[in-house]
């Protein structure tokens, strides 16, 4: 327990708390109070067709990007040598990696049932291609962070 205590600095538990109110603000700006509850829904209109998904799959995605972008800032200012936010950061990381593979694994499902609307199936696999290239760059960047957290710490 002493040994988490004294990687984990108050200072970075700040940063945490302060990231996460902060995304919550945004949150609460972007979508209403109501919204927020387990069983809404939002509509989401796409060359005459309505596809209707939950509220709560891009509060958690918006949550993951704004953690992600706080946290890239922080460890690329410090060039790797907190070791608290490159922690969180890998771990984002990675999250977001599942996140957008979630949402590839959506728009095929989506341009699959496009069966007349070429434009739209067009459309939306441009779209997951460069979803899937993001994530292929987030996976670069998730080996290359790991590994720069890994040399920084390797002697310590």
């Amino acid at each position: 327990m002493y040994i988490i205590y004294k990687d984990l600095k108050i200072k970075e538990i700040f940063w945490l708390i302060g990231t996460a109110i902060f995304a919550l603000i945004i949150i609460f700006l972007i979508f209403d109070l109501d919204s927020l509850s387990p069983g809404s829904t939002m509509d989401i209109n796409i060359h005459d067709t309505y596809f209707i998904m939950p509220t709560s799959y891009f509060v958690v995605l918006l949550l993951i990007l704004i953690f992600f972008g706080v946290y890239l800032i922080r460890m690329l200012r410090r060039n790797f040598k907190n070791k608290s936010a490159n922690v969180i950061f890998l771990i984002v990381n990675i999250l977001l990696v599942i996140k957008l593979t979630q949402t590839i694994y959506i728009l095929n499902a989506f341009a699959q049932s496009a069966e007349n609307e070429t434009e739209m199936e067009s459309g939306l696999m441009a779209f997951s291609n460069v979803l899937l290239t993001t994530q292929v760059f987030l996976l670069i960047l998730l080996g290359f962070s790991g590994i720069k957290t890994g040399l920084n710490y390797k002697n310590k």
